[in-house]
């Protein structure tokens, strides 16, 4: 006896990236939270055009841009090189982003929430003082 078996397969997801646009539009001037699903965490001051200051947890900041690339963001910094390439998508009132491209060559899927948002700049400490 022969059985029929059917397979509904779930849909492509229909998500559209933000735009560039719609992404500039949502960050403003804000300085917003990251949490990424290995764990770490990373704070970036948004400025004018594509510019922000960035710093992972503990970290010193450092300045770098974003753009767009298709329908990705990048992020480079200092040395000019790519960090990383995102798709952002909007979950409610806050970002979720999926990793295109990585800057550190790895393939491991990684993801990106923002967790916290604010009008004030970043705190970045200066240099150690004394010796």
């Amino acid at each position: 006896m022969r059985a029929l078996v059917l397979i509904l397969a779930a849909p492509a997801s229909a998500e559209t990236p933000l735009s560039a646009e719609a992404f500039a539009a949502h960050v403003g001037s804000d300085t917003i939270t990251y949490a990424y699903s290995t764990g770490t965490r990373g704070t970036a001051d948004y400025g004018p055009d594509g510019t922000l200051l960035w710093a992972f947890e503990g970290e010193p900041c450092f300045d770098g841009i974003w753009f767009a690339r298709n329908d990705e963001i990048c992020f480079a910094y200092p040395d000019g090189r790519l960090s990383a390439c995102w798709h952002f998508f909007l979950d409610g009132q806050r970002l979720r982003g999926a990793a295109t491209e990585l800057g550190s060559g790895s393939t491991d899927p990684v993801t990106i929430r923002e967790t916290g948002r604010t009008d004030q700049a970043l705190a970045c400490p200066g240099p150690q003082v004394g010796v």
